[in-house]
């Protein structure tokens, strides 16, 4: 029976053990099917993935590439809408041919996560998705823009998508790269269900897991940051939209922060009501006016972008006064703890009013006698009010902000009233945040889009450039022009660049027997200082008002100065209804002739020209020559200064071809330099004097009258001039003196190089810096503004020799033993360094404060591989927007102004400024020959045009 048992026992034991071994054997195989059945489906799905990419390559690609669709569209805009499509195309071939062998090889051992992990941690495929996915947007909105305007595209990809097989349009095959990466992760997630932990594709599986999963995550992030990115421009756009007078507000890396209504003080102790928006490099300032039929409505003073009311914007009316770049401003005397002590106090005062009021209501419900608690509380709420009222007086100042404002006119002071403390510290901490960001993210700007070297082929043997300007004024399609001047030391020639519509030169001509040394852009007479000319009301310009502002071509102000220095907004512009606006419209002028000399100013179109006088038999009378000459002075005019002494003016809009110059204007000496500053024209001569001139009260120039001033001495002439903060730096030798236009005299000196044998030979000045560089150094300099210490030194001779590595052995020892900085140019806070090696460089501009005193950190100094084979002559800049087009309200500012003085408000004293951000700006750098850095030079080519004047053209 035991024996029995034990068998019995032993039968069992051994049936359990083989329905164990039963079960899990089965479990494996389920889990090896499945495992197999995942495997063929990420094969099959990545094998249909790839044959949409090269449908997209096949069927889109080289279709709208080919001969027969290349005229209808551009190569560049299937580009675009491609964008990566072949590289991810390459990449995912390769992927699938690993699966296909890996499958064919099949077996319960094989692996498939390594193929995973080599597969998607390349930099190449992770460059290529993200750069994908940070192009898919505009991808589609290209796509959008070109069926809307070619019909023919969009018959292209109607009838290409009907031929696929499962009828997906374009943009149903774009989105599967972004949507692919994630598909992975499932896959990979229900491989390692299915996988055994002792399997050797186990811990690949995890870790191939992990590199996708980090892959999605980044691409998930950078979509969402996308849509962010598009509904701020969408945002911005409709900010653009709303305020008359605003054009370029929309920029790639520009975000919308917050508006405030405020009020500003005007003239004569009068407040306006005004409005900011805060953006993260600028602050505008508009004018409000309600709309008529419109009900005033309570809101909240100020939003944030994710409460933007237009709404409420839609009930009023916005017009552009000032527009500042956010490095130009400062706030001044902040005191941000005594702020918040305030408001805590304010806080605690009113919190113990609301408790004796309850406290009041308490005690009247008492049954026993408290005449006694009364009178105790009345004289605790008496005390309480007493101290409120006390407060009411120092509240109002903490509602006030200043704002330091710093232009090349000088600095000035904006005071800005804010309806409470509360919103005066909010909108401080969101204009300091802005400013931070601004300053870190100036490294990491693009850099400069090469577009085209331009040759300029030579009339004569050795013109060589000598100097360049933008006009003011616009050409028929709305833009400015480009005057390019040549010299051989026997002719000067002036060489028109057009950018319209691509940068071409439309005439070289002769127009002096000299070498021209120096260019510039000078504004139109004002209507309204023509107008108090006639009525012999003018004053010394010594006593011009200061209308500054840091953002060109957008300011639309009137903007006065009062006793204390502070800017005035007095545009009367607040009414409530519209007659105010049509009675401002009445006396507003155009400020055409207001735009400075600056590659980046606006100016509006000119005027109409008069009436043509009578017709004949009648003589016609001398009125008509009068007003044609009058309309003359509406023009801006280009000033040209050579060394025979000679000043040659034209009309900027003069065709030099048939046209003579409209003055001309002879000095005993050579003349160097030419600036326009306070409604004055300065010119430096190589005697060492300044010849200033003014205008007539027709708004011409009185040239029969110049007063001249000593400033150098003929062996220490003033090379250089620059307009800063307010003053003319004056280059003399190795000295810079500030000579002030109010009193023509020179208020300080200071020393820029120990050798007196190196003078001063470039100037450029941004915010509160100046840079410059003396002859025959590698080193430039930077000078605070108002304070006049040198803050850095940057020598810029490594940059070269890295830049040029790759030239020959000889000429890279011959440029590097001759380096010396040639040309500067500050543009879109960058400043430009152009050199006697042909080399350009490019480093972010500093922010500087008041308080500055020394810069430690050096500058990331770039290099640009295009450059020149000799000297870089001239840097200039001009902008790119097509002015014509844009609102007319922007053309008129009002000439209102305050009445505590009797001096008429001459406004845009800019002088030769550089462009600021806010637009497409073309940057010119021209020279001798042109030359790409990058290769050896050792090709036929090379040597061909060394000695062919070239202009290279960027766009920032």
């Amino acid at each position: 029976t035991s024996e029995k048992d034990n068998t019995q026992t032993t039968s069992t034991s051994t049936s359990t053990g083989d329905t164990s071994s039963l079960a899990r054997a089965a479990s494996l195989r389920r889990h090896q099917d499945t495992r197999t059945h995942v495997v063929g489906e990420l094969y099959d799905t990545e094998k249909s993935y790839v044959e949409s990419l090269q449908i997209l390559v096949n069927k889109y690609i080289r279709p709208l590439k080919s001969a027969e669709w290349s005229p209808m569209v551009d190569a560049s805009l299937v580009d675009e809408i491609f964008y990566q499509v072949p590289e991810i195309l390459a990449h995912h071939e390769s992927f699938l041919e690993v699966l296909r062998q890996r499958l064919s090889s099949w077996d319960t051992k094989q692996k498939v996560g390594d193929v995973f992990v080599e597969a998607f941690t390349k930099q190449p495929v992770i460059d290529t998705y993200t750069a994908f996915i940070n192009n898919w947007k505009s991808a589609k909105e290209a796509i959008k823009i070109a069926t809307q305007t070619k019909p023919a595209f969009a018959k292209f990809l109607e009838h290409t998508s009907r031929m696929h097989k499962g009828k997906l349009t374009l943009d149903a095959l774009l989105i599967m790269p972004v949507q692919r990466i994630p598909r992975y992760e499932l896959l990979i997630k229900e491989l390692i269900k299915h996988t055994q932990h002792d399997h050797p594709d186990h811990q690949l599986l995890v870790l191939a897991q992990k590199e996708v999963h980090d892959l999605a995550v980044k691409i998930n992030r950078m979509e969402r940051e996308a849509f962010q990115h598009e509904q701020m421009q969408q945002r911005v756009r409709d900010i653009e939209q709303l305020i008359e007078g605003v054009i370029d507000l929309v920029q790639p890396d520009r975000t919308f922060i917050r508006y405030d209504f405020v009020t500003i003080p005007g003239g004569l102790g009068t407040k306006k009501d005004r409005c900011l928006f805060l953006f993260s490099d600028l602050l505008l300032i508009t004018s409000i006016k309600r709309k008529s039929g419109t009900m005033r409505k309570t809101s909240p003073s100020s939003s944030s972008p994710s409460g933007f009311g237009f709404t409420l914007f839609d009930m009023n009316k916005y017009k552009l006064l000032l527009r500042f770049s956010l490095d130009n401003l400062d706030i001044l005397k902040s005191s941000d703890v005594g702020l918040k002590k305030a408001i805590r106090e304010a806080e605690n005062l009113e919190e113990d009013m609301t408790l004796l009021n309850q406290i009041t209501d308490l005690v009247s419900h008492l049954n026993c006698p408290h005449q006694a608690v009364e009178d105790a509380v009345k004289d605790l709420m008496g005390s309480l009010n007493r101290q409120m009222q006390e407060r009411q007086s120092y509240d109002l100042q903490l509602l006030n902000l200043q704002l330091s404002v710093t232009t090349q006119e000088g600095v000035e002071n904006l005071t800005i009233i804010f309806p409470s403390t509360e919103k005066r510290s909010t909108w401080e901490v969101a204009f300091n945040e802005a400013k931070q960001k601004l300053a870190l993210s100036t490294d990491r700007r693009p850099p400069p889009e090469f577009l085209h070297p331009l040759p300029i082929r030579k009339t004569r043997a050795g013109l060589q450039f000598t100097c360049a300007v933008a006009t003011l004024g616009l050409n028929e399609h709305g833009l400015r022009d480009v005057w390019v001047c040549n010299s051989d030391g026997y002719v000067g020639q002036v060489c028109v660049l057009s950018l319209q519509p691509e940068p071409t030169v439309m005439s070289c001509n002769g127009v002096c027997n000299a070498r021209i040394l120096c260019i510039a852009s000078i504004p139109a007479a004002s209507s309204l200082m023509m107008s108090l000319g006639r009525r012999k009301s003018l004053v010394p310009d010594t006593n011009a008002l200061v209308g500054s502002d840091s953002q060109p071509g957008d300011v639309d102000v009137s903007q006065t100065q009062s006793a204390n220095g502070n800017i005035q907004l007095d545009s009367d512009s607040s009414d409530d209804d519209e007659e105010g606006e049509e009675e401002e419209e009445d006396v507003s002028v155009s400020q055409e002739e207001e735009k400075p000399s600056a590659p980046s100013q606006e100016s509006a179109s000119p005027p109409p020209p008069p009436p043509p006088p009578p017709p004949p038999p009648p003589p016609p009378p001398p009125q008509p020559k009068e007003e044609s000459e009058e309309a003359d002075n509406h023009y801006p005019t280009m000033w040209l200064g050579t060394e025979d002494g000679c000043v040659h003016v034209y009309n900027c809009n003069d065709n030099i071809r048939i046209k003579k110059n409209k003055m001309k204007v002879q000095h005993s000496a050579a003349v160097h330099c030419i600036i326009y500053l306070d409604n004055r024209v300065f010119i430096s001569l190589s005697s060492g004097e300044i010849a200033i001139y003014r205008r007539d009260p027709d708004g011409g120039w009185n040239t029969t009258e110049s007063q001249t001033v000593q400033v150098g001495s003929s062996t220490s002439p003033v090379l250089r001039m620059l307009a800063v903060a307010g003053k003319l730096w004056c280059g003399c030798q190795n000295f810079i003196k500030v000579f002030s236009t109010a009193t023509l005299e020179v208020e300080h000196t200071f020393q820029v190089s120990s050798d007196s044998s190196r003078a001063v030979l470039c100037m450029v000045t941004s915010g509160l810096g100046v840079w410059l560089a003396v002859q025959h150094s590698a080193v430039i300099r930077l000078y605070h503004a108002t304070t006049y210490e040198c803050l850095q030194d940057v020598n810029i001779a490594p940059a070269v020799t890295k830049m040029l590595s790759a030239c020959d052995d000889i000429i890279r020892q011959h440029k590097a033993a001759c380096l010396r900085v040639t040309a500067l140019l500050a543009c879109k806070d960058l400043l430009w360094v152009g050199t006697s090696a042909g080399v350009l460089l490019t480093l972010p501009l500093p922010h500087l404060t008041s308080s500055t005193t020394r810069l430690d950190t050096l500058p990331n100094i770039a290099g640009i591989h295009h450059g020149h084979t000799g000297h870089v002559r001239f840097l200039t800049a001009v902008e790119m927007t097509e002015l014509a087009t844009s609102t007319t309200g922007r053309h008129h500012r009002s000439v209102r102004s305050s009445k505590e003085t009797s001096t008429p408000v001459f406004l845009g004293r800019r002088a030769s400024l550089t462009p600021a951000t806010g637009c497409r700006v073309l940057v010119i750098s021209g020279g001798d020959g042109y030359e790409d850095f990058r290769s050896s030079g050792l090709s036929e080519a090379a040597g061909r045009d060394d000695s062919t004047n070239h202009l290279l053209l960027w766009q920032v």
